[in-house]
């Protein structure tokens, strides 16, 4: 007799059961599609990093690292320092993370229960619907205007019910713009509820929103070491929350913060090296304006205004992805945003690269274009 013939067979496995609703409602978060045939370069623009990597210290800092057989701080007591000096904010009041992401999962656990309503404003850094609706959060999109200004009139009537977070990116990724600061503080004055302010961007704005927090006691602040920093792939982000907030975020704060030893190194080393940053800053911010005065040269070409380290330009097509789709075939890769109730369908959005790497998009993109492909 074998084990077959004892154990009745069980019932059919039902995934979708068991997978909880309203993971199966939301999209993957994934890169284009790959193209068929490995492009013979690559060219990668579509992912806002900074194309000069980390700065000398921080280089060092990992090349130097022994600690891998060591757990981290378990409050990251270190880390948070340094990043409350940087932002001008005490240390308590800091919760870092393995990026932004994992932060807003920080905060989400702290605060949405499910029917908790969440205010964005589309088109605006994606993982903001998928995450809160995961949380259980009722995700409301109060778009932007037409010419991506902040609806504050829109925002607060749609806060007025049942919210617990308002998040307003600005600079806004994609659009690279920056909001109205009198928008943005008429909100922060009018709801009662949380508001966090994602400047990922900050460093290339000049604009920064933690002098807010000492106005509104509802604010918080939301940083990355990914872009200005070249930390991309060592996911190092960190929010600035209100005191009183505090001890709930430290309650489900995940141990260590769930930042590794060497992310902590190179970020310390990181913040120990900005006079070289703040020089990257300005590199990538110069070639991000002679980038958009290379594209307005290409008929029909827009580039759209950017407080960022990207841009995001207006093709003279109703779909960009077909152009989209031939670059990422020639080996560069920029981003399109396909859902029509963004308005920017016509759009890609290009990260700013090296002199040379945006040069080869320009001269790419003007060829797919004269070429014909999706006209």
């Amino acid at each position: 007799m074998t084990l077959a013939d004892v154990v009745k067979p069980a019932a059919a496995f039902d995934v979708e059961a068991l997978v909880r609703s309203a993971v199966r409602a939301i999209p993957a978060y994934t890169r284009e599609e790959a193209p068929a045939e490995p492009p013979r370069r690559v060219v990668r623009l579509d992912w806002n990093e900074s194309p000069y990597g980390p700065s000398p210290k921080a280089r060092a800092a990992l090349v130097n690292f022994d600690g891998m057989h060591r757990y981290p701080d378990i409050d990251a007591a270190a880390l948070r320092e340094a990043l409350g000096r940087y932002v001008g904010a005490p240390a308590g009041q800091v919760v870092p993370g393995a990026g932004l992401d994992d932060v807003l999962s920080t905060l989400a656990l702290a605060i949405v229960e499910p029917g908790d309503r969440v205010v964005i404003s589309e088109p605006t850094f994606g993982v903001y619907r998928s995450l809160f609706a995961i949380h259980g959060g009722e995700v409301v999109n109060v778009p932007l205007t037409p010419g991506f200004a902040l609806d504050a009139d829109g925002v607060l009537a749609a806060a007025a019910e049942r919210a617990k977070l308002v998040i307003i990116c600005n600079p806004n990724n994609p659009t690279g713009n920056l909001f109205d600061p009198g928008a943005v503080e008429r909100i922060a004055a009018g709801v009662r509820c949380l508001v966090a302010i994602d400047e990922a961007y900050a460093e290339f704005a000049g604009v920064a929103h933690r002098p807010l927090m000492d106005r509104y006691p509802n604010v918080a602040v939301l940083r990355t070491m990914s872009k200005f920093a070249g930390l991309a792939g060592m996911r190092v982000g960190y929010g600035v929350f209100p005191p009183a907030l505090m001890p709930y975020l430290n309650q489900v704060m995940p141990a260590f913060a769930n930042v590794t030893a060497a992310s902590t190194a190179a970020a310390l080393a990181s913040l120990d090296d900005l006079p070289y940053l703040e020089g990257i800053v300005g590199r990538i911010v110069a070639a991000r304006d002679a980038l958009a005065s290379r594209l307005r040269e290409v008929p029909g070409v827009e580039p759209l205004p950017s407080a960022t380290n990207v841009l995001l330009v207006r093709l003279p097509l109703a779909d960009a992805a077909p152009v989209v789709a031939e670059l990422a075939r020639r080996g560069i890769f920029v981003r399109q945003f396909g859902r029509p109730d963004l308005g920017i369908v016509d759009c890609l959005r290009v990260s700013v690269g090296t002199p040379q790497e945006n040069q080869v998009f320009v001269d790419e993109l003007t060829a797919v274009l004269a070429e014909g492909v999706g006209a």
